[in-house]
């Protein structure tokens, strides 16, 4: 009975070592994603101790955990690890902890050290009777022995490795192919001639040997970096039919090139030179591998393994070709790479010894903090004590404070009802000032029509009164005795010149009328059309063309074509007739080389006109007063005072637009004209 209790319990503990175990495979073959759901899950299981902290191993693995830690922060938490494991004798648990050490050491580029971890790990795993583990960590050796040059090391322990191919899965025996062909790729490049070929070809049927074992497999990372190395193992031997058929495998494979190593499309522009270099179009590939050579300098340390490569066949050309110079320097810059890797590799090794010597002093600065802490107790229960009789105090000054805000609060009142009377008194005031604004507009404009109907009323009147006079003595003639015929003709021309005069001065009076109504937008009877106002303004200035030349005036315009708008056009001109005219009778009249500007353009909503000059002027007094009905400088002489203030009415009131008019900073008076590209229609209304 007691035995089958047991069963789901035992049952439970081998799936979680099995989801352990899969875990752990999912790091070494890079399977992030699927690892991330995994961990959840595991983190949810009941696990017996061994199992706890092989799940805490697993997190050091690369990929396993999200969490952002440096590989120095991670060696160190895989030694506490190991003090646990050996504490609980677990050889497996070890074993993981020396397989995630040398993955990170290998990231940090410390080869030497990860040699060692992959040594213990193999051993780690023999012990727990894992024969196929520890030959995996033997191959994943022969890897890091090729960072460390010890490539014929490689040959001797691949060759005992290959005979138990068997007991190898198939990314094991991959990496050891791509081990064992590096090792004879870089034997051969550091000698010449029938060696050099030697090496090459035995390198060449490896990695075909291992693209064919990535095929089979369903390796895409490995097939991909197969067809990679033999295009430049076919380049360097001259075949030139097998490097295209593999190069072009490539290509069709260059997002997951992308993905494995950034440097690739330089090793596939290494197999186009060498082959170009082999053939007619030497001096194109040599040319190829230089340029190669310079881009190649600018990037990170990274492309170190294709930059060696392409300097050494760099070297090897330019001695082969004399061009002693060239090669020399690449034998510089080899060297100087060769430094930066070291340097690299010291400053890693550096900050890791750093982090590693931090830890004692940590643990040191860790105790005194504890008994700081225990200071701090004593000191806190004394401070409670000096805070309690604070806070009596505190409470005596709040019930201070709070009586001295109500009396704030109640003179706030006060000053906010006087803020409130002032207020009113203001708004009174300013109701007064605008009334009296406006009574004295009006006076102005009362004066102003009274002053022009004057004249022409006047001369009327004298007109009407003398006709009266002739006709009455005319009439006194014809009933006397005799009235000559000189006499009567004298009369009549009298009295015909006394209607001219009469109908000139009614004319007048009449004009004066329709300019005194143009104040008034209501009376403005044209419809809104939607029309070319870039044509309507070159046929503006073209009218004024001849009074342009007549007065030497210099035309500046820019007109783009296309502009339309919908408004009002004959008011608008109507306007710029009027600021053209003011501009030559009173701007330009008296200026040596008069130049008149006009510019028109367009925004998102509203079309912008500006008429500019290098004439007078106005005075700073009056630009205030330049839009009041009948103010003028010239009144009595030329003009009534009338023409800025119906344009100011026509494009505030009839368009909704804006006009300002200002002195240029060097000489003479700017207009600008903003009107909407779309004019609302007027609401009709009525006065009585």
């Amino acid at each position: 009975m007691t035995d089958k209790l047991l069963e789901p319990t035992v049952s439970a503990q081998l799936d979680s070592h099995a989801l352990l175990e899969q875990g752990r495979a999912m790091c070494l073959g890079g399977h992030s994603d699927q690892l991330q759901t995994l961990i959840p899950r595991l983190s949810q299981l009941q696990l017996n101790p061994e199992q706890a902290l092989l799940l805490e191993v697993l997190m050091l693995y690369p990929g396993a955990s999200t969490k952002v830690r440096t590989h120095t922060q991670l060696l160190q938490r895989a030694m506490h690890l190991h003090e646990l494991a050996q504490a609980l004798s677990s050889n497996l648990a070890r074993a993981w902890i020396w397989e995630a050490m040398q993955l990170i050491q290998i990231n940090l580029q410390l080869h030497s050290a990860a040699l060692h971890s992959t040594a213990m790990a193999a051993e780690m795993f023999e012990l727990c009777g894992r024969a196929q583990d520890a030959i995996s960590l033997r191959v994943s050796r022969c890897l890091v022995m090729i960072h460390c040059e010890m490539y014929r090391e490689v040959l001797e322990m691949s060759g005992s490795l290959l005979e138990h191919r068997e007991q190898l899965d198939p990314i094991a025996l991959v990496n050891l192919l791509r081990s064992t062909a590096s090792a004879y790729y870089f034997l051969g490049n550091d000698t010449e001639g029938t060696k050099a070929r030697s090496a090459w070809i035995n390198s060449l049927q490896l990695h075909k040997e291992c693209l064919q074992v990535a095929q089979q497999a369903h390796i895409d990372k490995f097939i991909l970096i197969s067809h990679t190395n033999i295009a430049i193992l076919c380049a360097s031997l001259g075949l030139r039919e097998e490097t295209t058929a593999h190069l072009l495998h490539v290509e069709g494979m260059q997002r997951q090139a992308d993905h494995i190593n950034n440097s690739w499309s330089y090793w596939i522009r290494y197999c186009e030179a060498l082959l170009m270099c082999q053939g007619a179009e030497f001096e194109k590939g040599w040319q190829s591998l230089l340029a190669m050579a310079e881009e190649l300098e600018k990037l990170d340390i990274r492309t170190a393994p294709v930059q060696d490569t392409v300097l050494k066949k760099i070297v090897s050309l330019g001695k082969k070709w004399e061009h002693f110079e060239i090669a020399l320097k690449a034998s510089e810059r080899q060297i100087e790479l060769n430094r930066q890797r070291r340097h690299l590799l010291s400053k890693t090794l550096g900050d890791a010894i750093d982090d590693v010597m931090a830890v004692p002093s940590l643990q040191q600065k860790n105790q005194e903090l504890s008994q700081q802490g225990y200071a701090l107790e004593a000191s806190l229960a004394r401070r409670n004590l000096e805070l309690n009789q604070a806070l009596a105090k505190l409470q005596t000054e709040a019930e201070i404070r709070s009586q001295a805000e109500q009396a704030l609060q109640r003179a706030h009142t006060n000053l906010e009802e006087k803020v409130r009377q002032r207020t009113q008194e203001l708004e009174q005031a300013m109701s007064l000032v605008m009334r009296q604004e406006k009574q004295l507009a009006l006076s102005r404009l009362v004066v102003g029509v009274a002053h022009e109907m004057n004249t022409p009323l006047g001369n009327a009147t004298i007109a009407a009164s003398t006709m009266q006079f002739l006709s009455q003595n005319l009439l006194n003639d014809l009933s006397g005795p005799s009235l000559s015929r000189s006499k009567l003709q004298h009369t009549l021309h009298s009295l015909l010149e006394g209607n001219a005069l009469l109908n000139r001065s009614l004319q007048t009076a009449s004009e004066l009328v329709q300019r005194f109504r143009a104040l008034a937008v209501e009376q403005h009877q044209e419809e809104l059309q939607t029309y070319d106002i870039s044509y309507r303004c070159q046929l503006l200035i073209d009218e004024w063309k001849s009074r342009f030349k007549q007065g030497a005036v210099e035309l500046h315009s820019q007109i783009p074509a296309g502009i339309q708008q919908t408004g009002y056009p004959n008011a608008l001109f109507q306007v710029l007739d009027q600021l053209i005219d003011n501009a030559m009778r009173h701007g330009l009249q008296t200026t040596q080389q008069p130049q008149l500007e006009f510019r028109l353009h367009q925004s998102a909503d509203d079309i912008h006109i500006t008429l500019s000059d290098n004439g007078l002027g106005i005075a700073e007094d009056n630009l205030q007063r330049i839009f009041e009905p009948f103010f003028s400088k010239q009144l009595g002489l030329d003009g009534i005072g009338l023409g800025l203030s119906v344009a100011h009415s026509v494009i505030t009131d009839l368009m909704h637009g804006k006009i300002q008019v200002e002195n240029r900073p060097t000489q003479g008076l700017q207009v600008s004209l903003i009107i909407p590209k779309i004019i609302q229609a007027r609401t009709q209304t009525s006065y009585t």
